[in-house]
């Protein structure tokens, strides 16, 4: 629905998503955070797809946010990042010279971010359903 009102297709209704459906504020995301990292679950396209459609399942909204972040592809280009609970992002070793930069693995998309690419595959059927 949400696809079809952007391009301007006739809705039965004013589709409804949210910017950021993940996250804190659902309990069943805050369970599976206890067992795994946020980097380990952008790494695995079935939490991936589990996470994607928890609000989905939970609000009945009608697109899914594909759970993902923006330093996903950072360490496919050899930059040691962790996610610091309270700080956000934290590079071990900043990029601080031309030298650094010359250094960065330019890796392909497919090999990048390949989990988040299957889960974009395996979230619509089940989103559909």
């Amino acid at each position: 629905m949400l696809v079809r009102a952007a391009r301007r297709e006739a809705v039965e209704r004013t589709p409804v998503w949210f910017m950021r459906q993940a996250g804190r504020s659902l309990p069943e995301y805050r369970e599976l955070r206890k067992k795994h990292a946020f980097f380990e679950i952008n790494r695995s396209a079935e939490l991936t797809v589990e996470v994607t459609l928890q609000p989905v399942r939970r609000h009945a909204v009608d697109a899914a946010v594909i759970f993902a972040d923006i330093m996903t592809p950072v360490v496919p280009m050899g930059i040691d990042v962790e996610l610091v609970e309270g700080v956000g992002p934290v590079v071990s070793d900043p990029i601080r010279s031309a030298a650094a930069v010359e250094a960065l693995r330019v890796p392909e998309p497919g090999e990048a971010v390949a989990p988040i690419l299957e889960a974009i595959g395996m979230v619509r059927p089940r989103a559909c359903a």
